[in-house]
């Protein structure tokens, strides 16, 4: 830019103050408001203002600047805060969780444990149970003690008496079902042992020969008090079928000649 002298009346015309001329007396001063860009006092002014507004905007700048990077440092702050918090909820709903199938698990746990308990008595009992039926009956064959109340049915083997002759006794003790077999005129006595609501059955064979005749005790009742006639042939067999009411009264049928 370059320097303008004052102006001047020269010859009757303004013009800048040639150089090397000077104003006698006068003193130089900018006019009020002057315009344009001008230099005063080594200060550069424009319009009639001094240039310092601008030096304070850029300061100006230069704050908004530090102001925008220290908002953008507060927004990254804010950011990893952010996510730092959700990671902290995720946990928060990680250990919920956790707590809740801990709790599950502590419940399984207790039914599981009741369980057991109950199985324990369970076992328990059912030892105590065997170890009663055990001190009752021999399980290699023996009687069983006191009476045995069967619900459904009950089967024994057939007890051979072998070749009988006179009065018959049977124990009704040793087992439910019998088999003789006749070499002479017999009787079938009063059975030891009998106890109410056994029955049973017994087979009668006659030897070889035949002709062999059975009588029976008064405890053995029959339909209409008539006892059966057996057969008599050699090698037959007959079947008595019996219900023990009580050991007086023995409620007896027959099947011949089977």
């Amino acid at each position: 830019m370059a320097d303008r002298q004052p102006i001047v009346l020269v010859s009757g015309a303004f013009a800048e103050l040639p150089p090397g001329d000077g104003i006698i007396g006068a003193s130089v001063s900018l006019i009020s408001n002057p315009s344009g860009l001008y230099t005063l006092g080594g200060e550069l002014g424009y319009d009639g203002t001094a240039i310092t507004a601008l030096a304070s905007g850029n300061a100006a700048l230069s704050d908004v600047a530090g102001a925008i990077a220290s908002g953008n440092a507060a927004l990254v702050d804010s950011a990893e805060a952010l996510a730092s918090g959700n990671a902290a909820l995720t946990l928060a709903v990680a250990e919920a969780s956790g707590n809740a199938a801990l709790a599950v698990a502590a419940t399984a746990l207790a039914s599981g444990n009741a369980g057991i308990a109950d199985a324990a008595t369970a076992l328990a009992s059912g030892n105590a149970a065997l170890t009663d039926v055990g001190g009752k009956y021999d399980k290699t064959g023996g009687p069983i003690s006191g009476t045995v109340r069967v619900q459904a049915q009950s089967y024994s083997d057939i007890k051979d008496e072998g070749l009988e002759s006179g009065t018959v006794t049977l124990d009704f003790g040793s087992s439910n079902n019998f088999k003789i077999t006749l070499t002479g005129t017999s009787t079938l006595g009063a059975p030891t042992n009998a106890s109410g609501g056994q029955s049973g059955s017994i087979f009668i064979l006659q030897d070889g020969t035949g002709s062999r005749t059975l009588a029976y005790n008064a405890v053995f009742a029959f339909a209409g008090g008539i006892a059966p006639t057996l057969t008599t042939a050699a090698s037959g067999q007959d079947a008595l079928l019996y219900y023990v009411q009580d050991p007086s009264t023995i409620i007896t049928t027959s099947v011949l000649n089977v």
